[in-house]
């Protein structure tokens, strides 16, 4: 199912609503490690957002750059969970918090209101950017556009931003480029 828009507009008001569930469970699988998942949504247009050489998918070298992007090791790492965004001491940029922080905790409450849990023991932690997009998503679905806009209030929005520095200060290529980007406009509006 394709998605275009980030967000819809009410046709009764003309405002701007959230972003839909489609929208945010694609920007989950682009931020997962790449899976022929990913190659399915690319080739079946549901990132129609991207342009042609962004979309251009080799899972091996997009392996390679997440990878070095958000696996590391060294200091151009990205680290994509929250905790390390809002959980360390912030007067220095490069000083990041811990993985598994309070932050961590905090979202993970969020999960088990609703009765969810991870797949396995081996999953990212719940703060991982995809796993939030993901719950953002079934939110989407499931619930109150406020109790969606609490979420993102309290959890992704809060950090999305000094993460999307970081990533640009490690030169990504087209296709990180352009999911973070996307990931920001969906994410406020």
């Amino acid at each position: 199912m394709t998605d275009d828009t980030a967000t819809a507009v009410d046709d009764a008001t003309g405002e701007t609503r959230l972003p839909t569930a489609d929208t945010l469970g694609t920007l989950a699988v682009c931020w997962r490690e790449p899976s022929e998942e990913l190659r399915t949504a690319v080739e079946s247009d549901a990132i129609a957002w991207l342009d042609e050489s962004e979309a251009a998918v080799d899972l091996d070298e997009l392996r390679v750059e997440y990878t070095r992007l958000f696996i590391g090791p060294g200091p151009e790492q990205c680290p994509p969970y929250e905790s390390v965004y809002r959980d360390g001491d912030h007067d220095d940029e490069q000083n990041v918090g811990p993985v598994y922080g309070p932050a961590t905790q905090a979202v993970a409450r969020w999960y088990a209101e609703y009765g969810l849990e991870l797949r396995d023991s081996r999953s990212a932690p719940p703060d991982h950017i995809a796993t939030e997009l993901e719950f953002a998503a079934y939110l989407a679905a499931t619930e109150d556009d406020d109790t969606l806009e609490q979420f993102l209030d309290e959890h992704p929005r809060t950090w999305i931003e000094p993460f999307a520095a970081r990533l640009r200060e490690n030169d990504p290529g087209p296709f990180y480029r352009a999911v973070i980007e996307r990931t920001i406009e969906v994410l406020t509006r």
